[in-house]
């Protein structure tokens, strides 16, 4: 398959790669050849042209972090993480319990994802193991690429979604060796207690060798609530720090994703950068719990490595467009913030200026960078692909990569239909005046997984 469309991907944080008149050569699952039209169907003279002009083709969206039961409870709103949870999402996880009502709401969630251009999705389930059976069957049929993990808790939970120790670590396990690496390595499984304060020493330590030993993902969320940091500290007094207790437990390596990550610590952004572990973004998230802002281009520049989730339901949508520009939003709020508190630091009397730069130090007053759309874009795209440890299959639209993409329609993010010449002002409408209808078709290794009526 030829398709002609012009190509838009981010193959770096700060590169974009567009071919206006482009073509790209889907065989097999996989992209064998891109780039400007003519060159590419001069070597391909016996292939039939798929004509695709005005639209546009881009990489997979890859979505690291959501919530796929908390789908029904999506922006009930007004309260911070922990009372969140009780009120709302503990009750929708426990209807989990009712296998239909799982089956039905991933089939709905799995397909309004896909719509709307997330073609890798990292999903959390909850304690019921035949449910996340299930969510596994359903992105099996439906052809997104996943990683699915049962969310592990024996203690600190409501009664209906405590688990035993024991249990829980052998259902776990009986899922991974069900699914991890299903279909050729398209459903993947991730070892999943949910967090420190919902699991004992025993739960995470024997999550943590399960993972090892089937060379699984592990995810679990990290700092992203100043409640939850207090909480873990009277919970695990022999810590360093909230990423200590994960340390302890051998849970942090190469393939584990840490969801928020907003209130970290220097020594456990060395810590997780030293062993290769990948923050989740999610700004929508932070913002509607009210948990903070994380201080993302510090994040980067430190060199953490850092992709972006919608962690539906705090996140009220669970699309991927929204997500980047909520990303630039929430990094030019931050250093906004930032130059206001400075210049009214500065106004303060009766301390030296010396002081004044303690002070600005110990606040982190110090604007950073923000993050434009194509960074956005790259960190949805690439940046995810490359946490994910493919970032040499996913992410791009060259030669060799899996052929996971997207054919959009950008005239629709343009406020006159029209498509502009300039790709990085078209992209930056795609992330800012993102429309739900944006998404035309969504491919996963070459099998069209959605296409709009």
């Amino acid at each position: 398959m030829l398709i002609r469309a012009s190509l838009l991907s981010a193959p770096a944080l700060q590169e974009l790669h567009f071919e206006a008149d482009g073509g790209l050569v889907v065989e097999g699952g996989f992209i064998s050849d891109a780039g400007a039209f003519g060159a590419v169907a001069s070597r391909h003279p016996g292939l039939a042209v798929e004509d695709l002009r005005p639209f546009w083709i881009l990489p997979g969206l890859v979505d690291l972090h959501a919530h796929l039961p908390q789908y029904e409870a999506v922006a009930a709103d007004g309260l911070e993480l922990l009372p969140w949870l009780e009120r709302h999402i503990f009750p929708a996880e426990a209807r989990f319990a009712d296998l239909a009502h799982a089956s039905a709401t991933a089939r709905s969630y799995l397909q309004d994802a896909l719509s709307l251009g997330t073609t890798t999705a990292v999903l959390y389930t909850t304690i019921h193991a035949d449910a996340t059976d299930a969510i596994f069957r359903e992105a099996e049929a439906c052809g997104i690429r996943a990683v699915i993990g049962k969310t592990m808790m024996d203690r600190n939970a409501p009664e209906a979604l405590l688990e035993d120790t024991a249990t829980s670590l052998r259902t776990s396990e009986e899922l991974c060796r069900t699914w991890h690496g299903r279909d050729g390595g398209r459903l993947q499984y991730a070892f999943t207690p949910r967090f420190a304060p919902s699991c004992s020493r025993e739960l995470m330590t024997g999550a943590g060798r399960l993972a090892r030993d089937y060379g699984a993902f592990i995810q679990t969320h990290l700092a992203e609530n100043l409640q939850e940091l207090a909480w873990v500290h009277r919970l695990f007094p022999e810590a360093d720090h909230y990423a200590d207790v994960y340390r302890r437990a051998d849970l942090l390596g190469a393939r584990t994703l840490l969801g928020h990550g907003i209130h970290l610590l220097p020594p456990e952004r060395t810590l997780l950068r030293e062993l290769g572990c990948s923050l989740v973004h999610c700004p929508s998230s932070n913002a509607f719990l009210q948990s903070g802002t994380m201080p993302l281009s510090a994040w980067l520049e430190e060199g953490l490595s850092v992709g972006l989730g919608t962690d539906v339901g705090a996140g009220p949508s669970l699309s991927m467009f929204r997500e980047m520009g909520e990303a630039c939003t929430a990094s030019k709020l931050r250093r906004a913030s930032q130059q206001v508190q400075t210049a009214r630091l500065g106004r303060v009397a009766g301390i030296t200026d010396e002081q004044k730069h303690q002070i600005a130090e110990a606040l982190d007053l110090e604007p950073q960078p923000t993050l434009d759309a194509a960074g956005a874009f790259y960190l949805a795209t690439r940046g995810g692909a490359r946490a994910l440890g493919l970032g040499d299959r996913l992410g791009a639209l060259e030669a060799g990569f899996e052929a996971d993409f997207l054919v959009v329609d950008v005239r629709l993010s343009d406020p006159f239909g029209r498509i502009s010449p300039n790709p990085a002002q078209a992209l930056s409408r795609l992330v800012y005046r993102s429309d739900p209808r944006l998404v035309q078709q969504a491919y996963v290794r070459g099998r069209r997984c959605f296409h709009r009526d």
